[in-house]
């Protein structure tokens, strides 16, 4: 079953053309100087959709909302302490956690962070937890520290934080305002990793609430029956609901991750719906 339309999962994506690097934005005004604002069509299931995106131009390299000029930064000396020239992308972050010898001294975990890294404290599988359904992952012979998921890395599995490893979810059609008779369904996603909902470019919740059938842009809506976390270093689980016709919790329930992130915005852990037409709601706080 093919992915719908409406399903962009990045309002900011990474895009190749020939050998230069650019980015899918949402206005040219993100672009850098040094970059061209190109307009494609990018064809959906029932019509063409206008595509815009950053590319940095000749004698530049980066992602279009960054471009670095070659002559002048390819001895990396337009790059700070912690970063490394790329011939192919400019100045990037070096990953001291994925080379040979780490950082950090064993047990300790190690957390890259922009620039630079941290040493974490391994946890204690007896460790009491924060709250009633907080949860921590195990990667490898090592229990994460609280607040961190097992998450794939340049091919490598480590403990790492999903606030700095989500992909992006903008789809305004997933809006608890949404009852239009376009109808969309989660069911088909590959859901694999951490998320973070946008609507209209501001930061989006899943709602606490029942929000009825028929909206948010499919049948049956799915929404937590808890209030979100409080607590920005931890990790907890939330059971999802789905809405259908007068039964806010129709054909069972389904249990996702949820983490508060420094900025006051959540990651979701999402998993697959069961079914066709389903799909998870987002709103604007307060909901």
């Amino acid at each position: 079953m093919g992915v719908p339309w409406g399903l962009l999962l990045l309002s900011i994506l990474p895009i190749c053309t020939g050998s230069t690097s650019g980015t899918l934005v949402t206005s040219c005004d993100l672009c850098h100087d040094g970059a061209s604002c190109l307009e494609s069509r990018e064809r959906g299931d029932s019509f063409t959709n206008q595509a815009l995106s950053c590319v940095c131009k000749d004698g530049f390299v980066g992602d279009g909302l960054t471009c670095y000029d070659t002559k002048l930064c390819s001895d990396s000396s337009c790059c700070s302490r912690g970063y490394h020239w790329s011939p192919d992308r400019g100045c990037v972050d070096t990953d001291e956690c994925s080379l040979p010898d780490s950082p950090c001294t064993s047990p300790q975990v190690c957390q890259n962070t922009p620039g630079s890294f941290i040493c974490l404290e391994p946890s204690s599988r007896t460790r009491v937890a924060r709250s009633s359904q907080s949860v921590q992952f195990s990667c490898g012979h090592t229990v994460c520290p609280s607040g961190m998921d097992c998450i794939s890395s340049n091919g490598t599995l480590r403990c790492a934080d999903p606030c700095e490893q989500y992909t992006v979810l903008d789809d305004d059609w997933r809006s608890t305002n949404n009852t239009s008779n376009l109808i969309h369904c989660d069911q088909s996603i590959d859901w694999q990793a951490w998320y973070r909902f946008f609507l209209e470019q501001t930061s989006a919740h899943i709602p606490e609430r029942c929000v009825g059938g028929n909206k948010c842009g499919t049948h049956a809506t799915m929404w937590i029956t808890e209030p979100h976390p409080t607590q920005s270093d931890e990790i907890v689980n939330r059971t999802v609901c789905s809405a259908f016709q007068n039964n806010c919790c129709w054909t069972g329930t389904r249990v996702i991750q949820v983490k508060l992130c420094y900025g006051d915005y959540y990651v979701y852990k999402l998993v697959r719906p069961p079914g066709c037409n389903f799909a998870y709601c987002a709103g604007i706080v307060p909901f």
